[in-house]
């Protein structure tokens, strides 16, 4: 009897265990393999009592799809969605890597119940991930004594968004569904403050 519930515990502890060793979630690698390699979005409005957060302002994949928020000056949920050409995207990879965005020092710079904006690059050998709220009144947030690392910081983040944003396709078709949560795997690193 008792090698019969040796035996059971040790099949269902292998069993139960989900994947074997060494092979990752097949639900985790599809939302990899379905990240963008660029996607800007506010993944918060902060400390306000209605919102409709999270908003995206643009993602776009290495298939050459692009969804755009019609209006990026505003965070709303007026999508379209359309591609651009491989060209197109290397182009647009090669600006992006001159700006010096992967060469940051900082990554992170929030203020308490303010809005959280992402701005996640995944060029497969090079990963970035930057949070900020793009708010720059003296005395405020990043701005309050700014070092030359915050100078580049938001240098670079206005940079790739100009570059990203340059990049929509002419051609288009509105997107019916709004931009919800985006996978953990948008998430290349946790959202810390830096100096």
């Amino acid at each position: 009897m008792r090698r019969i519930l040796i035996s059971f515990l040790a099949t269902a502890s292998l069993v139960g265990c989900g994947q074997p060793s060494g092979q990752a979630d097949p639900k985790v690698k599809a939302e990899r393999n379905d990240r963008p390699f660029l996607a800007i979005w506010r993944r918060d409005d902060g400390f306000r009592l209605s919102s409709e957060a999270p908003y995206l302002r643009i993602a776009i994949w290495n298939d050459g799809r692009v969804r755009f928020s019609k209006d990026p000056t505003k965070w709303n949920h007026d999508l379209a969605e359309g591609t651009i050409s491989a060209d197109r995207m290397t182009q647009l990879k090669q600006a992006v890597v001159e700006t010096g965005v992967f060469d940051l020092e900082g990554y992170c710079y929030l203020v308490p119940d303010a809005p959280c904006d992402c701005l996640m690059l995944d060029f497969g050998d090079r990963q970035q991930m930057l949070y900020w709220d793009e708010r720059e009144g003296s005395g405020y947030g990043i701005n309050i004594a700014p070092q030359p690392r915050h100078v580049q910081f938001k240098e670079r983040w206005k940079t790739v968004n100009k570059l990203a944003l340059a990049a929509r396709p002419e051609k288009f078709a509105a997107v019916k569904e709004r931009f919800k949560k985006p996978p953990d795997s948008w998430i290349l690193k946790p959202p810390i403050q830096s100096e």
